[in-house]
């Protein structure tokens, strides 16, 4: 593994080579903005119900539509071009013939990833210090830590499964469709799962609520840091990064 730094920084500088990382955590900025502007309105109303807002991370993030909205359209736009790009223009094999392993050139692109992930939720945390310091809000950090380690893990498995489906095909455009689309299933689908079968009274509910990430980041707001969450998103990272491996292998042997 001693190539992984050298391989992560490649990866990490070819998302700056264009503008799609710029353009990116420029709508990150905005949309970090506008929640906490919404969240300093909200907080300024008299008849604010300051039990709702303890944590004011349940309605500034989690409870975040457009933060969601802007996520589904985010990963699946850093982690297309990590395999399919390198596929499509040939340099996948010459990375290959170097002496590093399939693992590293995987682990270090699932690392650079990452880091474009969480430079996505900087914005979010730099407005916090104003809202506890200058407005005197002095929310409990608690929450905050649970929610900033939940949304990391979340994020770990997030990138995981789009570097898989970039491993899968040449062409960035299906890695991003179908990154988006188990992305949408876990975040959105399983959410109105819940709601169906909570309706009906199915015995699978609770199921189905667990498996729901928006379900999840609302109780890691809350302050709830439940493992069996944090295990479950750390065990599909490193299944969907087996598996990327394991396709790598494969084409490496066809070739």
């Amino acid at each position: 593994m001693r190539h992984i730094p050298a391989l992560f920084r490649r990866e990490l500088a070819a998302y700056f080579l264009g503008p799609m990382a710029f353009l990116i955590l420029l709508a990150f900025q905005i949309i970090a903005f506008l929640n906490f502007w919404e969240l300093v309105d909200l907080l300024s109303r008299p008849q604010r119900s300051l039990s709702a807002l303890t944590d004011p991370m349940n309605s500034y993030i989690s409870g975040s539509t457009p933060f969601w909205v802007a996520m589904l359209v985010a990963i699946p736009a850093l982690t297309m071009r990590l395999v399919a790009e390198e596929r499509r223009s040939g340099t996948i094999e010459t990375l290959l013939t170097v002496p590093v392993t399939e693992a590293e050139v995987v682990v270090a692109k699932w690392l650079a990833g990452l880091v474009m992930y969480l430079v996505l939720l900087l914005p979010f945390a730099i407005y916090l210090p104003f809202l506890y310091h200058q407005a005197r809000f002095h929310f409990d950090l608690g929450p905050v830590i649970s929610l900033g380690i939940g949304l990391t893990t979340a994020g770990m498995m997030f990138v995981s499964i789009g570097l898989f489906f970039s491993a899968t095909t040449r062409n960035q455009i299906v890695a991003a469709i179908w990154t988006f689309a188990i992305l949408f299933l876990l975040v959105v689908l399983t959410l109105l799962v819940y709601y169906y079968a909570a309706e009906r009274q199915a015995g699978w509910a609770e199921a189905a609520r667990f498996v729901a990430v928006l379900f999840q980041m609302q109780s890691f707001a809350a302050g709830q840091l439940d493992l069996r969450v944090l295990t479950l998103h750390l065990s599909v990272t490193a299944f969907m990064l087996y598996l990327t491996v394991k396709v790598l292998q494969l084409q490496r042997s066809r070739e």
